[in-house]
Formats: C-alpha cells, structure tokens, sequence
C-alpha cells in the first residue's frame, strides 16, 4: 500500500510540470463568433487571460489577451479583432494566436490537421513554416518558426 502512495505521489509531482496550450484549434475557431460578452467571459474566467488593452493594427481594433502564465517562456497571446455584426446578428472576428512553445504551436497544427478543414497550401518564407486549412465556412493560417520555438495562429469566418 506504501509503495502505490508513493507512486501516485511521483506521478502528481511528474505531471505537474507538463503544460499544454492553454485554448484547442476548436476553441479558437469558436472565439471567432462569440459576442465580446462571451469572449471576455471565456478567456477571462475559464482560461486564464487577462485583458492587456485594446489596438489600432492597419486600421482594425484589437483587444489583446495574455496567459497568467509566470513563466514568460509560456506565454501565450490571443488577439481578436473587433466583432462584425452580420445582417442575421451573427458576430465574426479575426482571431490570433501567438506562443512562444515550439510544443504548443505543434499541438495545434495537429490538430488543425484532424480538424474537418483541408490543408490547401503549405510552403515557406525566409522566416518560417507556412500552412493553410480551409473549409467553407473558416480559413486558417498556422505559421511555425525554423528553430521550432514559436508560433501563431490565424483565423477567421470566410
């Protein structure tokens, strides 16, 4: 009986320095038509976000959120476009996802991967790895650094 104590003990120890993205690849594309009542609450007090202000980015409003992660290695950032508010009250924004954890962007090109959107384009520039999923009602564009450190996310309602 000691002995299995003892190895839930180390287990717990074990596990509780793993970490994983803090929002899934189907999270991020759901913050895309939340209303900012629903996000804020969301990010907020479910996810562990705090708000970090709002700003102007090519003529777009952003409201910024980061992790309450202490570590600033395992930071993550979300950003959200503000809502466009379609003709039947359906809300849609830009979301973006920025991490500094190689292991987190990897996550969530996984499942990208398994998710009901079509890799269409995959390819690269001087700086970084390039794909694109799409489907008929979302577009993604998942980039990952060459020295597999960091990472963003971009998606949107078509």
């Amino acid at each position: 009986m000691m002995k299995l104590y003892l190895v839930a003990v180390l287990m717990c120890f074990a596990c509780s320095g793993s970490y994983g993205q803090s929002l899934s690849f189907l999270e991020l594309q759901s913050l895309t038509n939340m209303t900012d009542d629903q996000v804020h609450n969301y990010l907020l007090v479910s996810k562990g976000f705090r708000s970090i202000g709002m700003k102007v980015l090519n003529g777009k409003n952003f409201e910024f959120f980061r992790s309450n992660r202490v570590d600033p290695d395992k930071v993550e950032t979300v950003s959200l476009r503000a809502g466009i508010t379609g003709t039947g009250g359906n809300v849609s924004r830009q979301v973006i996802y920025f991490t500094l954890r190689g292991q987190d962007i990897s996550s969530l090109l996984a499942q990208a991967r398994h998710s009901t959107m079509s890799l269409v384009f995959q390819g690269s520039d001087q700086y970084k790895n390039i794909y694109r999923f799409d489907n008929s009602l979302f577009m993604a564009i998942i980039s990952t650094g060459f020295n597999k450190r960091s990472g963003s996310v971009v998606l949107e309602e078509k």
